[in-house]
């Protein structure tokens, strides 16, 4: 036994003894704070999660439909963050936040809070552009602001706005202080955070796929990548393009089957375009 201890000692001691292996050293972006906070306060929720997916072709008929009928090219994105505001439009229970242990706060504004990627600071990564009363705007007017979002100065108005990058360079226990202060006021919350969240991390990807994202939003939309499928059309296998989905949702306020609903009608709006 002396002697086995003797060899392991020795052995992690050239271990430790090695030369550094050639690596390229950066310093740690301190706007990732973002990324760690919403991960935080993200896994306080007891999230389940509803897998579902949308064929794309009269998706993109209605796309084209706008295009021309309104002279102007809307995004994939925008137009299933449209269906999606319009849905929880319809049953504003799915973006309750509690306040307290005994009430519930049902906001009527839909803000969606849209992560894009953006370079900053040297470094690629995900920022939040929320877009106001998503509900009462239509489908142009949504697909300008992501346009917006992705060319709009770091640091001005627009995702991450001065506000943020102060707040996400504070050190860590003064950021917890807030985020217990925003858990606790959910209209603060929707200020700063907004009521609903999207991410289109998915779609960068192919074949099937679609992120689980881990966010401190009652529900939360996930837009994953497009594949090909196979179905029956009059008795024939056909090749038809989907869209995979996922929908994140707070245990606490939305149970199984209410989120089920919410998903079909979610659906319908993406099919009808209402």
């Amino acid at each position: 036994m002396a002697n086995n201890l003797s060899k392991a000692f020795s052995q992690l001691i050239t271990l430790v003894m090695q030369k550094p292996s050639a690596a390229t050293h950066r310093p740690y972006p301190k706007l990732r704070n973002f990324i760690l906070d919403i991960m935080r306060e993200g896994r306080r929720k007891n999230v389940i999660n509803l897998l579902m997916e949308a064929e794309l072709a009269p998706i993109r008929n209605h796309i084209e439909l706008h295009a021309r009928q309104h002279g102007e090219h809307v995004t994939l994105t925008s137009f299933i963050c449209k269906a999606f505001a319009d849905a929880v439009d319809e049953d504003r229970s799915v973006q309750a936040y509690r306040q307290g242990k005994s009430k519930l706060i049902i906001f009527d504004e839909v803000d969606l809070a849209v992560m894009v990627e953006r370079e900053v600071d040297g470094h690629i990564m995900p920022v939040t552009q929320i877009v106001r009363s998503a509900n009462l705007k239509n489908i142009g007017t949504i697909s300008q602001e992501l346009r917006q979002a992705k060319t709009a100065a770091i640091g001005d108005t627009g995702p991450l706005n001065a506000l943020d990058k102060v707040f996400f360079a504070l050190p860590a226990v003064l950021r917890k202080v807030v985020w217990a202060v925003m858990r606790w006021d959910p209209q603060l919350f929707k200020q700063l955070v907004g009521t609903v969240g999207v991410t289109s991390m998915g779609m960068h990807a192919s074949g099937p796929a679609v992120v689980f994202p881990i966010t401190p939003m009652t529900l939360t939309l996930s837009i994953g990548a497009v594949f090909k499928k196979l179905v029956l059309e009059n008795g024939v296998a056909v090749e038809r393009d989907f869209i995979q989905m996922n929908l994140g949702a707070d245990h606490d306020i939305i149970d199984g089957a209410p989120l089920m609903r919410f998903a079909e009608r979610f659906k319908s709006k993406l099919y009808s375009a209402d």
